[in-house]
């Protein structure tokens, strides 16, 4: 008999991902992310328990979006390339926030108005020194 013993390594490595995502923004977008726009993506294209890109492609086209920026995410969802969904669900949510946050609501598939309350979004590095810099100077 040997006193050789099958263990595992005491450190196992991390699982390399092929996101380009950095991991602190890792799942914050998934199922719509967190808070009310989230829910109210959520709510209007979900359809059978399944997120329906064509709803919010219509989400975002009825809320003012344009319509060849969204053209421009639905080829590369339709086209299948690498990380296109998760990449158009958080490009276009982020233009969507931005006009919930100016208009305080936004328009449902059903042509019903929707309050959504949002923060205003936090400034960090350049753009936060240019409106210092601008506060600064008026």
């Amino acid at each position: 008999m040997s006193d050789e013993t099958n263990t595992a390594p005491a450190t196992e490595e991390k699982k390399a991902t092929k996101s380009i995502v950095p991991s602190k923004y890792s799942g914050r977008y998934k199922n719509g992310g967190e808070g009310p726009l989230a829910e109210f993506i959520k709510t209007q294209c979900t359809t059978d328990s399944a997120f329906s890109f064509d709803r919010f492609f219509e989400l975002c086209l009825k809320n003012g979006l344009p319509q060849e920026k969204v053209d421009h995410y639905r080829s590369q969802v339709q086209e299948k390339r690498h990380g296109a969904e998760g990449r158009t669900r958080m490009t276009l949510r982020n233009m969507l926030a931005t006009i919930a946050r100016k208009d305080g609501k936004l328009t449902g598939l059903d042509g019903e108005e929707v309050e959504i309350n949002l923060p205003k979004a936090v400034l960090t590095g350049a753009a936060a020194k240019a409106a210092a810099n601008k506060a600064a100077a008026a």
